[in-house]
Order: C-alpha cells, then sequence, then structure tokens
C-alpha cells in the first residue's frame, strides 16, 4: 500500500504549502499570529458598532456575528487570493510540466491551514460567546463540504479569469464588501421582507452562512430547501470553474 507521499505530485503541493505558510509573515514578530489579527479586529469593529452604537438585540448575537464572520472569512480569503494564484506561479509553470490544478490545490489548503487556527479559536471561545453543543452538529460537515466545493469552484474560476482578465483582482476586492453586507452575518434572514429576499436569494453565500448559523447558534438542522441550494449552488460553482480552468489551463504558458 502507498504511503502519502508516494502518490504522483504530492511532494509538489506539500512543498507549494510549506513554503507559503513559512514565506507569508516571514520576519513578522507576531508571524503566525497576524492571520487572526484582520479577521479578530473585523469582528471586534462590528461587535462594537451592532452591541453599542446600533444595538442588536437578537439573543445570541455576538455567537451569530462571530459565527458567520469565521465563515465568511474563508471565503473572501480564497477569493481575494485565488486571482493572483497562476499569475503567481508563472515562472514555475513555464519551467516545469506538471497539473495546473496542483497550484489551485496548494493556495486552498494554504489558506484552509489558516483558517482552522481560527475555527479551532472559535471552538475554545463557543461555550464563552454563549454557544452550547447539540445533536445538530452531525450535519456541520454535511455542509462545510458542499462549501469547501463551492469555493473551489470559485477559486478555479478567479485564478484562471485574472490570466484572461487582469483588472478582476480589483473587481473582486470591490464586490466582497457589497457582498458581506447581502449576507446574513449582521442581520437575521428572518428579519427580511419576503419581497425583498427574493433579491437576496440570489447571493450564493447566503444559504451557507444561514446554514451553519442555524447549527452553531440555534442548535437547529437546515430545512430541505436550504439543503437544496446548498447543493445545487455548489456544484454549479465546481462545474463552471472547473470547466473554465479545463478549457483555458493549456494556453497558460502562452497567456502568461
Amino acid at each position: 500500500m502507498k504511503s502519502l507521499r508516494e502518490i504522483p505530485y504530492v511532494d509538489l503541493v506539500f512543498n507549494l504549502v510549506h513554503k507559503e505558510i513559512r514565506t507569508r509573515y516571514f520576519g513578522a514578530a507576531l508571524g503566525f499570529a497576524w492571520s487572526l489579527g484582520a479577521p479578530l479586529i473585523n469582528t471586534l469593529t462590528y461587535w462594537v458598532v451592532f452591541t453599542w452604537i446600533f444595538p442588536n438585540k437578537s439573543p445570541n448575537f455576538t455567537l451569530y456575528l462571530v459565527t458567520g464572520n469565521l465563515h465568511w472569512m474563508l471565503f473572501t480569503q480564497v477569493s481575494s487570493s485565488s486571482c493572483e494564484l497562476l499569475t503567481g506561479a508563472g515562472g514555475l509553470i513555464k519551467k516545469i510540466r506538471f497539473p495546473r490544478i496542483l497550484i489551485i490545490a496548494s493556495g486552498l489548503l494554504t489558506t484552509f491551514t489558516f483558517w482552522l487556527s481560527a475555527f479551532a479559536i472559535y471552538m475554545v471561545l463557543y461555550p464563552l460567546l454563549g454557544g452550547t453543543f447539540s445533536a445538530a452538529w452531525w450535519a456541520y460537515p454535511l455542509i462545510l463540504l458542499p462549501y469547501l466545493i463551492f469555493i473551489c469552484g470559485v477559486a478555479m474560476f478567479l485564478s484562471i479569469g485574472h490570466v484572461l482578465f487582469r483588472d478582476l483582482k480589483h473587481i473582486v476586492d470591490v464586490i466582497l464588501p457589497l457582498l458581506f453586507w447581502l449576507t446574513p452575518i449582521v442581520w437575521h434572514v428572518e428579519s427580511i421582507h419576503s419581497d425583498k429576499m427574493f433579491l437576496l436569494n440570489f447571493n450564493p453565500i447566503l444559504p451557507f452562512i444561514h446554514g451553519f448559523s442555524q447549527i452553531f447558534v440555534y442548535g437547529t438542522v437546515p430545512t430541505l430547501h436550504v439543503w437544496i441550494k446548498i447543493y445545487v449552488i455548489a456544484f454549479a460553482s465546481l462545474a463552471i470553474g472547473g470547466y473554465l480552468f479545463r478549457s483555458k489551463v493549456n494556453k497558460l504558458v502562452e497567456i502568461l
């Protein structure tokens, strides 16, 4: 039976991830802790605004805010970094022949590694934020997996899209803050009138974040309608991103 390291290209992915983790905060006094600094300050800012300036009286609002922001952070970090995955690895792509999807895989693994550290802290603070462990937690992997599939599709789309259209990175950086306010992180789905909810349903992140909040904040399992949307969006993202990536990846050397 083969060991993990004997699988083709595993060493390449491992080295790419290891290099990125080592160099991202090389020379910084706080090192790895900086990966948590910006999200923490961001969460604290929203907590202060919606607790003291514009008070939100919803029960367990702090837990609701942190839960949504934690999972939103994974999406934004992947979206922001994916644009430059292929362009940043242009030298490697021109020199060595290997499956280009490994560049995407290494980028996703790097971001996910940093995100897991934030999730570990969330788990430690969970009871202090007012959370209680419930039977609904069995559903979490069933939402997290399609969420990762959705993010993978987005990463492939943005990475190859940025090679073809270099302004894409700037467009993404503008859209992400706007998309944040269309996602149920500082507001509740139940508080939105049905006629406005129709428009918000075009936000692909909404059912995922809503599902995470239902599990961690309210201890309930999402409805069948939410499950269907989650899996349809996840595999649609993978199909679209995968198609664009496969159709353009062989021309990367010429374009870069």
